[in-house]
């Protein structure tokens, strides 16, 4: 492992108390459930998760805006389809890992209270990603779909 790369952990990991409660308060309203530490991906797989994603060709490609959440939860929900998959919100989960969901989402998630701006959804197999973007009241989502 590089120097830098380890320098870099090191500081991801050093933001964790800092960004804990308001993080652990966005992936319970997300869950509707009480965040299990055990359930959080190492930064390194972490990591190893995101890169492998960047380059896979991608077979679909869609995009929606929309102003209401349930709408995206139903999305969520039809491509989840009850697998387990990665939870990251924000800029936080750089310094959590990816958070693993084993249950369904919450209808309500407001992004204004919360702070937030963008979730991303990766199954366990990572066939595809969904990204959720918030901005002034429209929420855009883009799903990706790629190959085994």
């Amino acid at each position: 492992m590089k120097k830098e790369y380890k320098r870099e952990l090191l500081y991801r990991r050093g933001q964790v108390k800092i960004h804990q409660d308001r993080y652990f308060n966005k992936i319970q309203t997300f869950t509707n459930e009480a965040v299990k530490t055990d359930r959080f991906l190492s930064l390194e797989d972490t990591d190893l998760i995101i890169e492998k994603i960047k380059h896979k060709p991608i077979l679909a490609n869609v995009e929606e805006n929309t102003s209401d959440y349930k709408e995206v939860a139903n999305f969520i929900r039809t491509k989840v389809n009850s697998q387990p998959y990665y939870l990251l919100i924000d800029e936080e989960w750089k310094f959590f890992g990816a958070y693993r969901v084993l249950n369904d989402l919450s209808d309500k998630y407001n992004f204004d209270e919360l702070v937030s701006d963008e979730i991303r959804i990766i199954p366990d197999d990572l066939t595809f990603h969904i990204q959720i973007d918030y901005d002034f009241d429209e929420i855009t989502y883009e799903y990706k779909e790629w190959n085994k």
